[in-house]
């Protein structure tokens, strides 16, 4: 049995698949572990604006003279953008915020936003990407790893655990694929985030130097999202989060 499983492509394939995750679970906690330390440092600096991080970003709305609007996240909501409301939604913390890190992390999700505006065609279409992603992300491994069980058990249907490694594996090659496109629609959001502090904000020199850093830390932790599933699973079982 063991010497037939080894001489199988698919079991090749699948073991391969495997260590992906787990070469994915150091990629993406390393990233992530360096963007939080730089992240706990910046939040102790405060920003030279002298106002709240929603201050500044309301600002820039005005000025830009769109008509996102601004909000304060729920209990399990990340900062982001939403697409569907045109809103800017933002951590308590983050949204009253006066320090350096508050500020960055708001003035990316108003680099979204100002993609939007700007009638940028990548938006839309990482829009659409976006939500296929969440799906074939989700099917993927749980799909792999049941499969793979039921493909070893010695029964006669044991087909539907080949069938179900089959699909799995195709799921993670489109979620991957999908993944290297929303990349530079991250990239792009800094880059706004970064000429809004610039130009509009006056944020100059060394700050902007921090802001930068922070942001393309960020950066990294979306080109780690490639490996993101088995780092989520293991912070799920391991951090309950």
């Amino acid at each position: 049995m063991l010497e037939e499983l080894i001489s199988n492509p698919l079991f090749i394939i699948t073991l391969v698949a495997i260590g992906l995750f787990l070469i994915g679970l150091v990629i993406a906690g390393t990233a992530h572990q360096n963007f939080y330390s730089l992240l706990t440092k910046l939040q102790k600096e405060e920003n030279s604006t002298g106002s709240y991080t929603y201050e500044v970003i309301e600002y820039g709305i005005q000025h830009n003279n769109q008509k996102t609007q601004l909000f304060i996240a729920g209990e399990k909501i990340d900062d982001c953008y939403d697409y569907e409301n045109d809103s800017i939604i933002l951590k308590e913390n983050v949204f009253y915020g006066t320090d350096i890190a508050s500020l960055a992390i708001a003035s990316h999700e108003f680099g979204h936003s100002m993609q939007r505006y700007n009638s940028n065609f990548w938006f839309f279409v990482c829009h659409i990407f976006q939500k296929l992603n969440s799906f074939f992300s989700g099917l993927a491994f749980p799909l792999i790893f049941i499969g793979l069980i039921v493909w070893i058990i010695p029964f006669e249907l044991n087909i539907i655990g080949k069938v179900m490694i089959y699909v799995g594996l195709f799921a993670f090659l489109v979620s991957l694929l999908l993944k290297i496109f929303l990349i530079p629609l991250e990239f792009g959001a800094s880059k706004n985030a970064r000429k809004f502090l610039k130009n509009q904000i006056g944020i100059k020199g060394k700050e902007l130097a921090k802001v930068r850093k922070l942001l393309n830390a960020a950066g990294m932790t979306y080109v780690a999202s490639l490996f993101a599933t088995p780092y989520r699973i293991y912070r799920y079982i391991f951090k309950g989060y």
